[in-house]
């Protein structure tokens, strides 16, 4: 166990070459060295080891404190870096999970190679929905919708964002930051992850929903578009596309879902308008002035005789 915290972030707490710079530029302040050090006093204003040691969580060795509560780790993981405080409002808070379940007290490290292996342990149900969802098959992972962090801005007083609320808002939670799409037309079904969940159900799982709660893959889109357009279902199903069970050249086959109002497939280019660059050949020329010169003549004829 001593072995594995001197390799832990709590074993460099002071002398972390980050911690150090900060430190050093906001005027040392001795506030931050009762969560940086061990043992310090304020009255006297010192401390007799640097970083986060033993007796900083189990107190004097006679006494041996073996608490391992999330409100001893919130001692000093709040501030800053409010940890503790994201974690009290979150998820987990509410269950069973508390910080050791995650991380490993000595090491502060997770307990689980991935995240979603962590996050599995307890959530196993939703991580199999991601694993075989696009997300992921993409190797988009649970962070990377349920923790949004943000550094700490010292210099400006601002809070750091640890992720450990794990419940993303609406601000957070918007499927553009990944996803490059302005819906055309189906923008009346919400704003952003609104919207986009208004079709595809189910945030882990990502299968077409409809209003009853069925589910279809993703390449089955026709009960779900028939639930608004009934009226173009019936002309479908009723016509040459919809006629065969084998066949059917379904709704995205034409129409990209995210942009309903522009074909996805390519029409035929337009006629080209009919060009004539080139003179019109010369034998045209002259049968045209031969027929002018008959015409002249057949009237001229017509003139005199009439005349006689």
């Amino acid at each position: 166990q001593v072995g594995e915290h001197a390799e832990s972030m709590h074993n460099i707490g002071y002398s972390n070459e980050n911690f150090q710079e900060v430190w050093t530029d906001l005027g040392s302040s001795n506030d931050c060295l009762e969560c940086h050090t061990t043992g310090y006093d304020k009255a006297t204003e010192t401390y007799y080891q640097t970083g986060v040691q033993c007796e900083a969580c189990h107190g004097p060795g006679d006494t041996m404190n073996r608490d391992t509560s999330p409100e001893l780790c919130g001692v000093c993981h709040t501030g800053p870096y409010p940890t503790y405080d994201e974690w009290v409002v979150g998820g987990p808070s509410h269950g069973s999970a508390d910080c050791i379940t995650c991380h490993n007290e000595h090491t502060s490290k997770m307990e689980f190679e991935t995240p979603d292996e962590t996050c599995g342990q307890c959530h196993d149900s939703h991580v199999t929905q991601v694993d075989e969802s696009t997300h992921g098959l993409n190797d988009v992972g649970c962070v990377e919708c349920h923790m949004n962090v943000e550094d700490a801005d010292f210099y400006n007083g601002v809070q750091a964002k640890t992720g450990h609320s794990f419940n993303p808002t609406e601000h957070e939670l918007d499927c553009t930051s990944c996803h490059d799409v302005i819906l055309e037309k189906h923008d009346v079904l919400g704003e952003k992850a609104q919207a986009c969940l208004s079709c595809h159900g189910d945030i882990h799982e990502l299968k077409l929903e409809l209003v009853n709660r069925k589910t279809y893959d993703n390449d089955d889109p026709v009960p779900l578009c028939a639930q608004c357009h009934n009226e173009r279902y019936t002309d479908w199903s009723l016509g040459t596309h919809g006629a065969h069970d084998d066949s059917q050249a379904v709704c995205t086959e034409c129409h990209d879902p995210h942009i309903p109002i522009i074909n996805k497939i390519s029409t035929l280019e337009s006629i080209p308008a009919r060009e004539f660059d080139d003179p019109a050949p010369t034998s045209y020329k002259l049968a045209f002035v031969g027929v002018l010169l008959v015409f002249a003549f057949s009237v001229w004829s017509l003139r005199r005789n009439s005349s006689d």
